[in-house]
């Protein structure tokens, strides 16, 4: 028996779950359904920029079948991010992007979750926003953070800078960081 026989490269190799996935019959987590579980679903930010004024979840919070609403303030202020650990589990006092988690429920089923979501009342004032990253770095642009070095940021691998030299918070607007490479 030659090795040629046994390689696979330059061959098609079909999908194991391909029919399952396209005759219906695959099984994905959102499909399991077991005694006494939650469903949890999230408010999410319609401003891509905007203060928190106030959040009523009186309301969500007594609808039958709902066994927990969250805002930013029940929970520690935890900060996450992929570079910046600048973002709120939910968010606190203001959002910063369309889509940012404001609050979470967990409820008997995704229905019911849904519906206490409707009963949140969040009031926001809207705060001026930029889109265009130039035009993010001009001195007089909307401030994502009023002060960005008073956030953390996780240690940056060697293997990201490729010898290059990493600054952190340089004065630009809307500048976390920028990495100078220098060759020749």
């Amino acid at each position: 028996m030659s090795m040629t026989n046994l390689t696979s490269i330059g061959q098609p190799i079909g999908h194991v779950e391909g029919p399952a996935k396209v005759t219906g019959q695959a099984r994905y987590a959102a499909d399991v359904s077991l005694p006494g579980m939650l469903w949890g679903k999230c408010l999410r930010s319609p401003f891509p920029h905007a203060r928190i004024l106030s959040i009523d979840v009186t309301q969500a919070r007594q609808l039958p079948g709902v066994h927990a609403v969250l805002t930013g303030a029940d929970l520690p202020d935890t900060r996450l991010g992929r570079f910046l650990l600048d973002m709120p589990i939910l968010a606190r006092d203001q959002v910063r992007f369309v889509g940012e988690k404001v609050v979470a429920v967990a409820a008997e089923s995704p229905d019911i979750a849904e519906e206490a979501l409707a009963l949140v009342d969040v009031q926001y004032e809207e705060l001026p926003a930029v889109f265009d990253p130039v035009e993010a770095m001009q001195p007089d642009a909307p401030r994502v953070h009023a002060r960005p070095e008073a956030y953390q940021h996780p240690p940056v691998p060697e293997a990201f800078l490729h010898g290059g030299i990493a600054e952190f918070f340089p004065p630009i607007a809307n500048v976390v960081s920028q990495v100078v490479y220098r060759h020749g």
